[in-house]
């Protein structure tokens, strides 16, 4: 989904080099605005995504790239509740399976 909306980041491969270059633009310019947009009013009020935005900010990384990020999440959280059928817990832990 994130790739068809334009969100998912670009991977230059050869062999074992990998480079990521940036978000992959293919997609519907207007949506991903709107979800640029969504995400900023994510890091105030969603708390997932404000600990996201907030951790790699910490981690040093620039604020447009910390937004994508929230974007992706935001995309993510809104496939499970489409997916699953049901409303959106804030306090959502996900189940661990081992590898047994």
């Amino acid at each position: 989904m994130a790739k068809f909306i334009g969100v998912a980041p670009i991977i230059y491969q050869s062999g074992k080099v990998g480079i990521t270059k940036g978000i992959n633009r293919s997609g519907d310019a207007h949506l991903r605005g709107q979800l640029y947009m969504a995400s900023l009013s994510a890091i105030r009020y969603n708390k997932p995504c404000r600990e996201c935005y907030q951790r790699l900010k910490a981690a040093g990384k620039v604020t447009n790239v910390a937004l994508m990020a929230v974007v992706n999440k935001l995309l993510r959280q809104a496939y499970a509740v489409v997916k699953f059928n049901q409303d959106y817990d804030p306090n959502y832990q996900p189940i661990l399976r081992s590898m047994a």
